[in-house]
């Protein structure tokens, strides 16, 4: 292979190697917070998140409110909501803080089938300082309903799964350097 086609083929993998990390970049990152209860409280759920903006799954803030792409939450007296049944969500954005959303806000939603009662989701604005240590905003989640009755959670929204990037990047890559091999052998 001349000199010169060694530097071409060496500046089209160099080139498509940043293409792809970029593009690997771009992605967005999905994570998900699920619900840990306090000591003796129940419930169970879980909320994702789904940003390019999010670098570091357990730390990141004013991601947009219409990011949130998954939710569920279900009392122990059998009401379950989902994000299909929300009615309101005023939350500003969604920030994290050394693995716990601390982000303030008030979720409420129909109950799953259709049920009469009240459903909601609520999460104090906790604190984040230096480190990062993290100050939990409390998280309470409450039904009152006439089929399943009066049920009241407090606990934390913490992560738990991070997303991988998607199998597409690594294909590209390999492609990519599979393509490279290629051109390689043929200049010898």
């Amino acid at each position: 292979m001349s000199p010169v086609s060694l530097t071409r083929t060496r500046r089209v993998i160099a080139a498509a190697a940043l293409l792809a990390l970029g593009a690997g970049n771009a992605a967005a990152m999905t994570v998900v917070y699920s619900w840990v209860p306090d000591t003796g409280q129940l419930g169970s759920g879980s909320l994702t998140i789904d940003s390019p903006a999010i670098t570091d799954p357990a730390n990141f803030a004013a991601i947009p409110v219409g990011s949130l792409i998954g939710l569920t939450y279900t009392w122990n007296n059998g009401a379950t909501i989902n994000l299909g049944s929300v009615v309101t969500n005023n939350a500003p954005s969604w920030t994290a803080c050394a693995g716990y959303l601390i982000t303030g806000f008030q979720i409420t939603a129909n109950a799953v089938p259709p049920t009469p009662g009240t459903f909601s989701l609520s999460n104090s604005a906790g604190g984040c300082y230096p480190g990062p240590v993290v100050v939990p905003g409390p998280g309470y989640n409450a039904t009152n309903s006439v089929l399943h009755g009066a049920e009241g959670n407090s606990g934390h929204w913490m992560l738990s799964t991070v997303v991988p990037v998607p199998g597409a990047v690594w294909l590209l890559l390999s492609g990519v350097a599979t393509l490279a091999g290629i051109r390689m052998r043929r200049g010898r």
